[in-house]
């Protein structure tokens, strides 16, 4: 017998989240490196600032963030930071998978009219310390995966009820036809930029001017298109050098880097440092 019936209501009766991981930033880090706009396709992201204050971008949508605050990343939603603000703050993650909440699309812990950004209040100080717990109990996941599973469950049915408690909304502004035109673009750019793509290619694809094109799409997202691409490119290999083993003359060839060389470049560039230096920063990162 499932028992995700007695575990919430709103869950689905045949899903069972599951932790996934934790990652710490601490605060020097943040002010020096930020971390780019990325995607996770097979779970949601708790992001909690345990400290300090910055902006996060979710969605296309920036919005300022404090200590005591959750950002909710769900699966598939672009999410990162601007490299060009400033920032210092200490943050913890929490990843989820198999997070099946009734009316809404897997990983999914809010719908695309809600404010992912929850402001924990009173609760901040006993919730900074629940993902501070957990961060630590996932370096011993061999022994520890059911207490993280548990931890992680709970912090996610909390935030959720949170949302349901609040009446903040994104109001739905109207789509003019150049937002239309711009989103159409960063549809393309989104499943396109491992590919040796530029503007001409773009253009032709979309039977768009290139010059109204490169108009229209840094008026909506504030940066041209092929810079879109490249930050991109860089977001998604911070993740994977987190996150994975792979070598980064692989993770160079998978985002459509021209070589290694190209890639430590535009990392350096956007990051601070070059992709192995960033790696090893991530794995010595300490309380």
């Amino acid at each position: 017998m499932n028992s995700n019936r007695f575990l919430s209501t709103h869950l689905r009766s045949d899903k069972i989240p599951q932790f996934c991981g934790s990652h710490l930033i601490t605060e020097d880090h943040s002010a020096k490196h930020a971390v780019l706009p990325h995607t996770h396709e097979d779970f949601l992201e708790l992001y909690y600032v345990y400290n300090g204050e910055g902006r996060y971008m979710v969605n296309n949508q920036f919005y300022d963030v404090k200590e005591g605050d959750i950002v909710i990343c769900n699966a598939g939603v672009l999410h990162g930071e601007d490299p060009s603000e400033s920032r210092r703050s200490r943050s913890y993650s929490i990843a989820i998978s198999n997070v099946c909440f009734l009316g809404l699309s897997e990983n999914q812990l809010c719908d695309a009219e809600t404010v992912p950004v929850i402001s924990c209040g009173m609760l901040a100080p006993q919730i900074g310390e629940l993902f501070h717990l957990i961060y630590l109990l996932s370096y011993d996941t061999k022994n520890l995966h059911e207490t993280c599973n548990g931890l992680s469950l709970s912090l996610l049915l909390l935030t959720y009820e949170m949302i349901l408690s609040r009446s903040r909304h994104t109001v739905i502004r109207p789509r003019s036809s150049s937002s239309a035109t711009a989103d159409r673009v960063q549809q393309y750019l989104d499943a396109h930029y491992r590919e040796p793509i530029t503007l001409a290619v773009v253009s032709k694809s979309l039977h768009i001017n290139p010059y109204y094109l490169s108009h229209v799409f840094k008026n909506e997202f504030g940066v041209p298109p092929m810079q879109y691409v490249m930050k991109r490119r860089i977001g998604e290999a911070q993740n994977l050098l987190a996150d994975s083993t792979v070598s980064i003359g692989d993770i160079a060839d998978h985002l459509g880097f021209s070589s290694i060389c190209h890639l430590n470049t535009m990392f350096n560039k956007y990051v601070g440092m070059p992709p192995g230096k960033y790696r090893q920063s991530r794995k010595n990162m300490q309380e």
